[in-house]
C-alpha cells in the first residue's frame, strides 16, 4: 500500500510539474518571429448567408517570451496592418480598409497581447523537443477598441541541433492559433445590413507563427 501511494505521488508530482514547465529548459526564452523558420501568417474567414470569403495578411510581426520553468507567465505582442489584409478582391479589401469598416488611417494595427497561458497540456515531449497546447488569454485591439480575448494555441518547441542550425540559430518555435472576433464588440459596423447578410457577424482567424529563441 505503502508502495502505491509512493507511485501515486511520483505520477501526480510529474503531471504537475508538465503542466507548468517547459521540460528541463530554464528561465525566459524571447521568441521572435524569424522567416528563416517559417512563414508566418494569419487567415480570416468571413461566413455569412450570401456570400463567403477568406483573406491573409503575411506581415506579421512581434515577438512573445515564453517562461520556460512557469508557462503560465508567459506573455507577448503579435500584429499586423490592416493595409495587408488581401482577400483576392481589390475592391471588397479598398472597402475593408474604409472608414465603415477598419478604417486603417486612422487604426492602422490590429493586434493581440498576450497576458498569460491557461489550460496549459503537454502532449508530446523527447529529446527533440516538446509540444504543449494552451489557451493564450489577453487583448484583441482593433479599430481602436481593446476587448478581452482568448486563443486556442498549440506550440512546437524544437531543441536546438545542427540540423535546425542549419534553418536558425537557437531553439525553434512553432505556433498554430485561432480564435473568433465579433464585428460590433469592435465597433465595425459596415453600412446598412451588409453585416450578417453578406459579411459574418463573427471573424474567424487561424494564425501560424513561426520564430527562434534567442541565447
Amino acid at each position: 500500500m505503502k508502495s502505491l501511494i509512493v507511485l501515486y505521488a511520483f505520477i501526480f508530482t510529474t503531471l504537475n510539474v508538465y503542466a507548468t514547465q517547459l521540460g528541463n529548459v530554464k528561465g525566459k526564452k524571447l521568441v521572435t518571429l524569424n522567416k528563416a523558420v517559417g512563414s508566418s501568417i494569419v487567415k480570416f474567414y468571413s461566413n455569412s448567408p450570401f456570400e463567403k470569403f477568406e483573406g491573409n495578411s503575411q506581415s506579421l510581426q512581434g515577438s512573445f517570451t515564453l517562461v520556460a520553468d512557469q508557462l503560465e507567465q508567459s506573455t507577448g505582442q503579435i500584429s499586423f496592418p490592416v493595409n495587408s489584409m488581401k482577400t483576392g478582391l481589390s475592391k471588397r479589401d479598398d472597402h475593408m480598409y474604409g472608414k465603415d469598416w477598419l478604417d486603417s488611417k486612422t487604426y492602422p494595427m490590429i493586434t493581440f497581447d498576450v497576458k498569460k497561458f491557461t489550460g496549459i497540456a503537454i502532449k508530446k515531449a523527447d529529446i527533440a523537443g516538446i509540444e504543449f497546447s494552451a489557451i493564450a488569454e489577453g487583448l484583441c485591439t482593433l479599430k481602436g477598441v481593446a476587448k478581452s480575448a482568448k486563443a486556442k494555441i498549440y506550440v512546437k518547441y524544437v531543441f536546438e541541433s545542427e540540423t535546425t542550425k542549419k534553418r536558425a540559430e537557437g531553439d525553434l518555435v512553432m505556433v498554430d492559433a485561432d480564435f473568433s472576433v465579433s464585428l460590433k464588440d469592435f465597433n465595425v459596423l459596415g453600412k446598412s445590413d451588409i453585416i450578417g447578410s453578406k459579411v459574418g457577424e463573427n471573424i474567424d482567424l487561424d494564425i501560424k507563427l513561426f520564430g527562434n529563441s534567442s541565447h
